[in-house]
């Protein structure tokens, strides 16, 4: 008489999990540490998803300067909590998605000489509480959900927003990045 095991199928989930786990563990132990973090944040994020309501968050305009945390992403893309410009003329207050431009800061002891070609060196004191010289990213423009952002969302927080000359700068640069004319024939 054979005996009948109760086998059922690998979850995938638990599978997927599992082959996560797998590579994380072989990361350096900075890199993992920024994952996990990652992970807790994420799920917080899931586990408000259908509760959040944008129309609760102030409503940008743009160029408003906005704190956002762009979460751990793949490869070259732009990750981890940073300052943005929201991109958009008039973003309805139910839409639960914004565009924005990340913004980052020059590093000590480089120039404006020193920036990469793809960014856009955009001055100092733009963000007024930084003092620091600001550098705009066109080539990671992208859209975020309004749960990712940490700051303004309360009328005391602190608020910025750059000037029409710097939007202007910046949406040139996103037109010659991204909208380049193909050469003419001769």
């Amino acid at each position: 008489m054979s005996k009948l095991t109760n086998t059922s199928p690998p979850d995938p989930l638990d599978a997927a999990l599992a082959g996560l786990k797998a590579v994380i563990i072989t990361l350096p132990s900075k890199k993992r540490d920024i994952i996990t973090k990652w992970l807790v944040k994420w799920g917080r994020y899931l586990s408000r998803e259908d509760s959040f309501k944008p129309e609760y968050v102030p409503r940008f305009k743009r160029g408003d300067v906005v704190y956002v945390d762009f979460g751990f992403n793949v490869g070259a893309e732009y990750g981890g909590v940073h300052y943005a410009a929201v991109l958009e003329h008039d973003n309805n207050k139910t839409n639960g998605n914004i565009m924005v431009v990340p913004l980052t800061s020059l590093e000590a002891g480089k120039t404006p000489a020193d920036v990469a070609q793809a960014d856009l060196y955009i001055g100092g004191g733009v963000i007024p509480w930084t003092q620091l010289d600001t550098i705009a990213k066109p080539s990671q423009i992208r859209a975020v959900s309004k749960m990712r952002i940490i700051k303004p969302l309360r009328k005391g927080d602190k608020r910025a927003r750059l000037s029409p000359a710097h939007l202007d700068a910046i949406d040139g640069r996103i037109m010659q990045t991204i909208m380049k004319p193909a050469p003419t024939k001769t």
